[in-house]
């Protein structure tokens, strides 16, 4: 059986406006609710930042139900009037959202060329198959 690091959230002090949020482990059907309970926990004992800076570089993996959970942030975060930024992101998990087409709107950056978007689709066909997607 594999085990994997429990996930983490972990908040610097904001500068200049600016939260950086630290994900480490895997974001997935089994740590989706940690994840919004650590992030609003993080925002709520911030208030007043006009960014979040969501560094995915010690993320492990990513599910379905990891990619809800950044939409749900992404959402909240819309409300309040504060842009998310998703840096340190792997192949993996922009893979992941070229794929789903969540690409452009969680990362707020103009969106993959056609030849990236055909490229990440047949790499997610080539990947293995696993629990964390």
């Amino acid at each position: 059986m594999t085990t994997y690091p429990a996930l983490s959230v972990t908040a610097d002090e904001p500068r200049d406006g600016v939260l950086t949020l630290r994900v480490a482990g895997e974001l997935d059907y089994d740590t989706d609710g940690t994840f919004t309970r650590l992030t609003d926990a993080a925002l709520s004992a911030r208030p007043g930042v006009g960014t979040v800076l969501l560094d995915c570089a010690e993320l492990l993996g990513i599910d379905s139900m990891g990619l809800s959970a950044l939409l749900t942030l992404h959402r909240r975060l819309d409300r309040d009037g504060v842009t998310l930024r998703i840096t340190g992101r792997s192949p993996r998990l922009d893979r992941l959202l070229t794929v789903t087409g969540t690409f452009e709107h969680l990362v707020g950056e103009g969106e993959a060329s056609e030849d990236e978007r055909e490229q990440a689709v047949a790499d997610a066909e080539d990947a293995p198959r696993g629990p964390t997607g």
